[in-house]
């Protein structure tokens, strides 16, 4: 656990003056090891919002000899979304589980036989190919529906044992020394844990009863409108769409233009579909950030950027009722995960809310849990001290991929994208996957790190959040116009 220290080193004593009460001495020869207060109890550890990094920290914690209890407002496994990736920074996660059947489901319900994904700019004109992960077959890199995802990863905590309570809208967070969970609307419930964490989502109740934050949501100034749907043979009749839609081959397009990008993917052997299309956008979102969307406002930005007829016709194609018009919300980083008691953590979007540009927002939520529950279980009880490691782990990376999201988004939008501009900057037009975020191992990271960082956390060792934290291991500096 711990690094033992000579019981005469200063360091060693000062720890002994902080040492929480949980803390017992073993020998005149050793130093200390973490226990709870029951060792025969497995920690209780209350999550709220069964999206991904909910139901990853529950997998987790589950495997790691805990009792996650998930509580998730509501019915069920989500069937609803469009596309959704993961890169091998969180795919190597899932990829871990039941000896590697969850990767495999995962990767055989997803975009896994395309070649390339391909550039165009507004007037079509194809600017660059760049390799499709998939298509050289990198390990953990997962790319599909949203929905069928989320149930492969829903069924696997299913078949592990984790506790689940759906249909359980939590309204009240409980952070005190006699009781620490949530309250359940219409009820009233209780449901109380060793510790919180909160993976409720942008939206996040947690941040203001938890942290005391006011009410911060922003509108971006942009939004994107999302569709999935099934591939007919009607449809297929279209030569726009069936120029798209390959049986042994899926396709991945990427169009950009004045203020505005979309992706257009097709997969399962040309059986499903998913757009998304980001644009300008400055409604009012005080009330609702989700919406169902009209074809004609679509229609409107498609003409107002000039992008070409494929997106009319594939807009033409896509059901009514299968659009959502999505408010894409900013929140400024926080400068801090934890609660005051250290007890309790908001992690995933409603820590560090992306826009899609960071392209590793979904991964980044797998981050987070996967390394909580690591520190829950090195530090034997000690919740205080294992949230204030995983704190420490997580928060330089997480902060600089959150914040990079504007500045991708921009290089994107602000420019007049053409074959001599890609040629002259062919490292800003590209997926943000740097080397430095996609190779990272997150659970490697944890485990070796943390010895030193609670140490940090016991000596009171002075300095920021930032000063205190694991370096974020890269920057985006490639990606900057020349």
């Amino acid at each position: 656990m711990y690094q033992i220290l000579p019981l005469d080193q200063p360091e060693a004593k000062l720890i002994q003056t902080c040492l929480p009460a949980t803390y017992t001495k073993l020998s005149s020869q050793s130093s200390f090891t973490a226990m709870s207060p029951n060792v025969q109890e497995k920690l209780k550890v209350v999550i709220v919002g069964a999206g991904f990094c909910g139901l990853t920290a529950a997998i987790e914690c589950q495997l790691r000899g805990m009792h996650p209890i998930l509580v998730e407002a509501y019915p069920g496994a989500s069937s609803h979304g469009d596309l959704l990736d993961f890169v091998p920074n969180a795919g190597r996660v899932f990829d871990s589980w039941d000896d590697g059947k969850v990767g495999e489901k995962l990767l055989a319900a997803g975009v896994n036989r395309a070649k390339t994904l391909d550039f165009y700019n507004q007037d079509n004109v194809l600017l660059k190919s760049d390799p499709w992960p998939q298509g050289i077959d990198l390990k953990g890199t997962f790319a599909g529906h949203r929905g069928a995802m989320h149930e492969i990863v829903y069924n696997y905590a299913k078949q592990i044992g984790v506790e689940m309570r759906f249909k359980s809208k939590v309204v009240e967070y409980l952070d005190s020394d006699d009781e620490r969970g949530v309250v359940i609307s219409g009820t009233g419930e209780k449901i109380l844990g060793d510790v919180v964490l909160a993976c409720d989502g942008p939206k996040s109740l947690a941040r203001s009863q938890l942290l005391g934050l006011p009410e911060s949501r922003v509108n971006s100034g942009y939004a994107i409108f999302r569709a999935f749907f099934q591939i007919t043979d009607e449809m297929l009749k279209d030569p726009f769409m069936a120029e798209l839609t390959r049986k042994d081959q899926d396709t991945t397009r990427f169009w950009v233009g004045k203020d505005m990008h979309g992706f257009i993917y097709t997969w399962n052997e040309g059986r499903d579909c998913a757009w998304v299309l980001t644009h300008l956008d400055d409604a009012d979102i005080q009330e609702s950030w989700s919406f169902p969307a009209r074809k004609q406002d679509v229609l409107f930005y498609l003409n107002q950027a000039g992008f070409p007829e494929v997106w009319r016709r594939v807009l033409a194609l896509t059901p009514e009722d299968g659009i959502v018009d999505y408010k894409l919300v900013w929140r400024d980083p926080l400068t801090t995960w934890l609660s005051p008691s250290k007890k309790c953590a908001v992690m995933g979007d409603a820590a560090h809310c992306h826009l899609p540009t960071s392209a590793n927002g979904a991964c980044q939520a797998v981050e987070d849990a996967a390394t909580v529950a690591i520190c829950l279980e090195k530090s034997q009880g000690d919740v205080a001290l294992a949230l204030q490691v995983f704190e420490r782990v997580r928060f330089n990376r997480s902060h600089v991929i959150h914040q990079a999201s504007i500045s991708t988004r921009n290089i994107y939008h602000k420019n007049d994208w053409s074959l001599e501009m890609v040629k002259k900057n062919p490292d800003s037009l590209i997926m943000p996957l740097l080397d430095w975020i996609m190779d990272f191992d997150c659970q490697k990271v944890a485990e070796e790190n943390y010895d030193r960082l609670a140490q940090d956390v016991l000596l009171g060792k002075p300095g920021t959040i930032e000063e205190l934290s694991i370096p974020a291991g890269g920057n985006y500096d490639s990606m900057n116009l020349t």
